[in-house]
């Protein structure tokens, strides 16, 4: 199969993209982004890997060099990271959206396209963040692709090339309460990244109907 991604230098994304180069079921990897990932040394993976430079303005009048198969969103920024409301929502949002309409452009009957959102998107959410992941996902099912999964993790953790300071605090607290999370508090209980990365990993073999919600709770109860 073939696959592309974009988001793979961020937390989830450059796990996923470790596991997708060391799959036999994958042929080449495309990676799309304004910088090339650093990946560690592989058996046989590294040259599946082609980097495809590019902006998130440029991705409109793009096209593949072949079908994709799979695609893989990993984008995902804060207001404070992105510098504006305006400026996140051209990354989690359009960007979004801009990635999926590059796939769909190629008219693939079995695609499956796999998008990160977040626990509590709500298209009528007061909370700014939580309204544009309501959005995205609306205008991504609109699109009415083969089939596409949207996982909802909680607060992500793990090492981060950047760094987001509220984000770091969020993993101390974890580190100091995660026990408190059981019961029907688990769907809020922070998820490693590596662990959203082997769920999106096994989930996109797996895909059988339109639209599939893998939320928090399924992240972490997955094996």
């Amino acid at each position: 199969m073939i696959a592309a991604i974009i988001g793979a230098t961020g937390l989830v994304g450059k796990s996923l993209l470790e596991l997708l180069l060391d799959s036999d079921k994958y042929q080449k990897i495309y990676v799309l982004g304004r910088s090339q990932p650093h990946i560690t040394a592989h058996h046989f993976g590294e040259e599946k890997l082609h980097y495809l430079a590019c902006e998130l303005d440029e991705l409109h009048e793009m096209s593949l060099p072949e079908p994709i198969d799979h695609g893989f969103c990993c984008l995902g920024t804060t207001i404070k990271q992105a510098g504006s409301q305006q400026a996140f929502i051209e990354v989690d949002k359009l960007g979004v959206l801009a990635f999926a309409k590059l796939l769909k452009r190629q008219s693939h009957s079995r695609l499956v396209l796999q998008v990160i959102s977040a626990l509590g998107a709500n298209l009528h959410s007061s909370v700014f963040y939580n309204r544009v992941k309501g959005e995205m996902e609306q205008e991504l099912c609109q699109l009415q692709l083969p089939h596409v999964q949207i996982f909802q993790p909680s607060l992500l953790i793990g090492e981060r090339a950047d760094s987001r300071t509220l984000e770091q605090l969020g993993q101390w607290l974890f580190r100091l309460t995660g026990f408190l999370f059981i019961g029907s508090l688990k769907k809020y209980k922070p998820i490693d990244g590596l662990q959203v990365a082997l769920a999106m990993f096994d989930s996109a073999q797996q895909a059988s109907k339109s639209v599939s919600i893998i939320d928090n709770y399924a992240m972490h109860n997955h094996h």
